[in-house]
């Protein structure tokens, strides 16, 4: 017999010799042992099926009203012209999309206020030093 048969034979001996309990037990037992990413794919799935669509509406109708005011950000600027500042703001049009659904979401507001003091920084290390003035505390 070659080994792959024997290889097969064996196989099949041991799922033979499980019964449908210990294949119950079997399969809860690995689901209990899922990897991390698994469950955190099933919290997703969870989130963008369920929760999203109830605090910010379908997400067409979202994204599109946050595209339309992204495009009135940038109004002519060309899409590669892109600084740090720009992705802070579009981190605020974001937060804008979602609580023109949902302004009671306090969450949003307070990732608005993250974003805008991360912008605030990027501009004011770009600001030139003025001289004979102490800085701001």
């Amino acid at each position: 017999m070659t080994k792959k048969k024997k290889r097969s034979l064996m196989t099949k001996s041991r799922f033979k010799s499980l019964d449908s309990a210990s294949l119950d037990s079997a399969k809860s037992t690995s689901l209990d042992s899922s990897p991390v990413r698994v469950k955190m794919l099933a919290d997703v799935q969870n989130l963008v099926s369920q929760e999203r669509n109830r605090e910010y509406g379908e997400p067409g109708e979202n994204l599109g009203r946050t595209a339309a005011i992204m495009a009135a950000y940038l109004g002519d600027r060309p899409g590669g012209d892109f600084r740090a500042d720009d992705v802070a703001a579009f981190g605020i049009i974001l937060k804008l999309g979602r609580l023109a659904q949902n302004p009671h979401k306090l969450d949003s507001w307070r990732d608005v206020a993250g974003y805008a003091s991360i912008g605030y920084e990027i501009i004011e290390k770009q600001q030139p030093k003025k001289r004979g003035r102490p800085p701001k505390k």
